[in-house]
């Protein structure tokens, strides 16, 4: 396993090498912006969640040897499933169905084997989530990219932004089987960058049980 890079400034930087250095990619990646800011009703699975992960996709793909041409598009576009009214059990299946229809929507000419590629990622991109299996090495980059962002502070922020987008009530989140951060992931360098914040999130929703239990179940 290669050096793992996490700065931010260092994984900013590279980003604009794979967008300077891919303009097809460079297209995907500005119409997915474009299309996810426009999506004003999707406030977690937003822009900001998109690039928070497509720089996670970059740590881990690059520490793993990846596929990066298929990382990249794939990381960047993993959520467009919601574009097209999918829930949240379904848009990975609906993004992979979707995928060349959206790419024809936005002009963008990838080779057909690449885009099948880039449809499996998709496809199990929520990995142990939805007890997913994610075949490629480069699916299980795009599924431990995206479920990086469920630990630490961020994992606790974007389940909060979840129950948001969809509606979740305070007693249906304290018994959803995520808050317990024992998902497992795919690679061992998501593993690696995981492991300081999985006590993070056991320790607040621990918490967060025993405050809300002596009030009983909303309503």
């Amino acid at each position: 396993m290669k050096l793992i890079t996490t700065d931010p400034v260092e994984l900013q930087r590279k980003l604009r090498n794979y967008l300077g250095n891919d303009p097809t990619y460079k297209t995907a990646y500005e119409y997915t912006r474009k299309r996810f800011n426009e999506a004003k009703h999707l406030s977690a699975h937003n822009w900001a969640h998109i690039y928070r992960d497509t720089l996670n996709a970059i740590v881990i793909g690059e520490a793993e040897g990846a596929d990066m041409s298929i990382v990249m598009p794939a990381i960047t576009m993993h959520d467009i499933g919601f574009l097209y009214g999918a829930t949240g059990k379904t848009h990975g299946a609906m993004g992979a169905d979707r995928l060349a229809e959206y790419l024809e929507e936005g002009g963008i000419d990838y080779p057909t084997d690449t885009i099948q590629k880039m449809a499996a990622c998709l496809r199990t991109h929520k990995g142990s989530m939805h007890n997913e299996k994610p075949e490629t090495l480069e699916a299980k980059v795009v599924a431990d990219a995206d479920l990086l962002e469920k630990f630490g502070p961020f994992g606790v922020y974007q389940f909060l932004r979840v129950c948001s987008e969809f509606n979740i009530s305070l007693d249906v989140l304290i018994d959803r089987p995520e808050t317990r951060a024992d998902f497992s992931l795919e690679t061992a360098t998501g593993r690696k960058l995981a492991k300081p914040g999985r006590q993070f999130v056991v320790d607040f929703f621990t918490e967060l049980r025993e405050a809300v239990e002596p009030y009983g179940a909303e309503g």
